[in-house]
């Protein structure tokens, strides 16, 4: 569904501060799979995301999207067709617009372009039913500027609205790093809820090792721009965040250090 073939990016190249951000990258993900990202500070997650979603452009090397190569493809083309949500609630809503004229906005990305005259009553109704599952009394707040929410209520406004017309792909770049640990556990649940009921191919940076070893079903490790480690299967099942502390150590040469990735 998502392969990345031989991916480099280099920052400051030809300079003294010259780092290799992602360094001969491929992987593979197949659709509807979850796959968790995580690594030092300066590995390359955020790279990563950054190279799929077209805000940086590779060096060399090749990205293609259900068979079909967007390496050239600029990020606007990209964003019809995936999803990214990242740690900043703020990101990915307009403050000064409404509740239900920013979900009109992310809908129409799959129906109509732009804003018609006002809501239709039909539409309304959708995102009002849609609204409710997150269990945050947004659904009574349409006409309500989402400039007034809390940073949980926006960070599930995003998620919604990065869902509501289902994307090929959905990019989580450590979404709930910024939110306390009860709403981040209920932005979490409600991410897993679309996922599955939508089968989107998700890919999550997290610096919390724990969280990214029992949130979907592969894990892959990132050290200095390099791919270091793979786990899927009963070998991710049996893993501990010491063992793996441990394992990629010797893998990178490097630490985490307790159950956050520094």
């Amino acid at each position: 569904m998502l392969t990345i073939k031989n991916a480099r990016i280099t920052f400051n190249a030809g300079t003294v501060n010259e780092r290799k951000a992602l360094d001969k990258i491929n992987l593979s993900f197949a659709r509807g799979s979850f796959t968790t990202v995580i690594g030092s500070n300066g590995a390359g997650k955020s790279t990563l995301l950054n190279a799929i979603s077209g805000a940086y452009a590779l060096d060399s090397g090749h990205i293609f999207l259900d068979g079909e190569e967007i390496t050239e493809k600029p990020e606007h083309f990209r964003a019809r067709i995936i999803g990214r949500l990242f740690q900043d609630p703020l990101k990915g809503t307009a403050p000064n617009m409404t509740i239900e004229e920013n979900l009109a906005l992310a809908y129409g990305r799959g129906t109509r372009r732009g804003l018609s005259i006002g809501i239709r009553k039909a539409d309304g109704v959708f995102f009002k039913e849609a609204l409710s599952r997150l269990g945050l009394g947004l659904e009574d707040r349409l006409k309500s500027k989402v400039g007034l929410l809390s940073g949980g209520q926006r960070q599930a406004l995003t998620l919604l609205m990065a869902t509501i017309v289902p994307p090929k792909l959905l990019l989580l770049d450590e979404h709930t790093a910024a939110l306390d640990p009860q709403t981040a556990a209920q932005v979490m649940r409600i991410t897993g809820e679309f996922v599955r009921e939508n089968n989107i191919t998700t890919i999550m940076v997290t610096h919390n090792i724990d969280d990214a070893l029992h949130t979907g079903d592969s894990t892959i490790v990132l050290s200095n721009g390099r791919l270091v480690l793979t786990l899927e299967g009963v070998e991710r099942e049996s893993m501990t965040v010491e063992r793996l502390m441990k394992v990629y150590s010797a893998a990178a040469n490097d630490s985490f250090g307790d159950s956050m990735l520094l």
